[in-house]
């Protein structure tokens, strides 16, 4: 006989012992089957005890409707043969037919009442069959016969839960609570219960004779002071962080948590210095520390009212991880806000190492190059491989226009901003400077193209000082419209009245009107400030002197 065979048989040994009446049943044990004394047997109980063997080998073997034929001529000889009940059970239950397993399940559990597992199994059909109140009765029944067993409470628990039966599934939990006093798995489901109950009170409670029976575990009381936190109640909640503090000052995440209530209690500067401890902390990871930060604050608070804070705060964060590329675009946007526009575009250079098919870095590499004191030849390389990878945007070119024209090749310079021009402007970006560049540009090649592109960037920034001032004073040069570069002339020297060179235009344009004596005067205040004047004004003050034959 195989091996197999033979440890199937022995399990059928223990299998047929189950049949017959109930009070033929061995007390006392907590196996599936009950064994029985040995004793005499008659030929019928051996043909039975046969037959059950033969079922349950072609159960074993995979031929479930063979052993179903089987399981119902024994239960056709011997209806109190709780085995074949509960296998016959088991086979209807695979085959989907869930009312009918029931039954048979049903008799094996109210025909064997020492079996547990027949119970176990009923429960778990109900269970299955969403029949909550049968699935409640039956583990009140399991519970009963087998006080002693936690487990069976929890399921019992379970069973009023799938029910929405909160209260009860409390009082369940509630008796395991009697037999082995207050433990974390018991008190915290309570809790959450009696929350799911809509009773917060009672669920904080729970939380509190947890965290008082157990003082010395300081992670109680973060569960409680995080409790009080979402209920509002932000006295106890500080009771009990103090509480987690003083056990462990150098955790970094009470220091978080402290800094959630103050914030909570509108204490943004005791918020941020607890920020900051935790932020100095080299337990927390970079990654961590930034994720902490930028949820703690919103895009308002990081950027706007509480920015002094933020930036600092990131500051501290970084510090240690200046090489660190998978921050660095994001801290680079952080110190170009601050004006910081070295510091930028180092982190921005980090950033493109690690990945350059990111416009908007490349874009604020360049923006921060173009507003601080960038080695024009660099910017020129970064501007041309922007202009490479990103064809269809315009920055890089103006860049460009911007290194030609300081070049001094403003033919080229105007090739590349024109280009600008012609690409269009989307939602206005880069508009009024390209109008200003290429104004520029036909200003320096004395064309007369320059008053249209002055008007245009005019209209877009008509409070642009420096732009009315060189507008005038190609006007002047040019002896046209000297009425308009008057009018834009005097705008300037009013809201600057002390600039040398707006007062020498201003005088440049009366000369040119004729009116000298006027002129004089505002050439002479110009003169004042002799130390920074060019020698175009001194010529402009001989001149008009000259004029007046002094």
């Amino acid at each position: 006989m195989k091996l197999k065979e033979t440890f199937l048989l022995m399990t059928i040994g223990i299998l047929v012992a189950a049949c017959g009446s109930s009070k033929d049943a061995a007390s006392g044990s907590d196996t599936r089957y009950k064994r029985k004394p040995i004793v005499e047997t008659s030929d019928e109980r051996l043909k039975e005890e046969a037959m059950l063997i033969d079922a349950k080998m072609l159960q074993e073997t995979g031929q479930n409707d063979e052993s179903e034929k089987r399981y119902r001529q024994i239960l056709s000889i011997d209806p109190a043969c709780h085995a074949a009940q509960y296998e016959l059970s088991h086979l209807l239950a695979m085959k989907g037919m869930t009312d009918s397993a029931i039954v048979y399940a049903r008799w094996a559990m109210e025909g064997d009442k020492e079996n547990v597992w027949y119970a176990i199994f009923l429960a778990n059909l109900y269970r299955h069959t969403n029949q909550h109140e049968a699935n409640i009765r039956t583990w009140e029944t399991i519970v009963q016969r087998n006080p002693d067993k936690l487990d069976y409470y929890y399921e019992l628990s379970n069973a009023h839960l799938a029910n929405n039966n909160f209260k009860e599934a409390i009082s369940a939990l509630n008796r395991v609570e009697k037999m082995i006093g207050i433990t974390e798995e018991v008190s915290l489901q309570k809790a959450k219960l009696w929350s799911r109950s809509g009773n917060e009170a009672k669920a904080l409670q729970e939380i509190e004779a947890l965290a008082n029976t157990m003082p010395q575990e300081s992670r109680y009381s973060s569960i409680l002071a995080e409790s009080y936190m979402s209920a509002g109640k932000y006295d106890k909640a500080k009771m009990y962080y103090d509480r987690v503090l003083e056990a462990n000052p150098d955790d970094e995440y009470v220091h978080i948590s402290l800094a959630e209530y103050y914030k909570a209690t509108q204490q943004p500067r005791k918020a941020y210095e607890e920020l900051r401890i935790a932020m100095g902390q080299t337990n927390l990871s970079t990654a961590n520390k930034l994720q902490i930060l930028t949820k703690f604050y919103t895009s308002e608070e990081f950027y706007g009212i509480h920015s002094s804070y933020a930036y600092d705060l990131l500051e501290v964060a970084m510090r240690g991880s200046d090489d660190s590329t998978s921050y660095a675009a994001f801290y680079g946007d952080v110190l170009m806000r601050q004006h910081k526009y070295d510091a930028a575009k180092r982190q921005f250079l980090l950033a493109l190492q690690a990945d350059s098919s990111k416009y908007e870095v490349w874009e604020a590499l360049l923006v921060s190059e173009l507003s601080s004191d960038s080695d024009t030849s660099v910017m020129a390389d970064h501007a041309r491989r922007a202009a490479r990878l990103f064809p269809l945007h315009q920055l890089p070119y103006y860049v460009l226009a911007i290194v030609e024209h300081d070049k001094g090749d403003y033919a080229e310079a105007l090739k590349l901003a024109m280009r600008c021009e012609q690409m269009g402007f989307d939602k206005g970006y880069l508009e009024p400077e390209t109008y200003s560049l290429i104004a520029e540009c036909y200003n320096r090649m004395d064309d007369s193209r320059c008053y249209g592109y002055y008007d245009k960037y005019l209209a877009l920034r008509p409070n642009d000082m420096v732009v009315l001032n060189s507008y005038a004073y190609r006007l002047a040069l040019d002896k046209k419209e000297l009425d308009k570069a008057e009018h834009m002339s005097l705008r300037t020297i009013q809201a600057e009245p002390e600039n040398p060179y707006y007062l020498d235009t201003y005088a440049w344009i009366l000369h040119q009107a004729g009116k000298d004596r006027e002129a004089l005067k505002y050439i002479e205040k110009s003169m004042k400030h002799r130390d920074s004047i060019s020698d175009e004004i001194k010529e402009h003050w001989k001149e008009i002197k000259a004029s007046l034959g002094e």
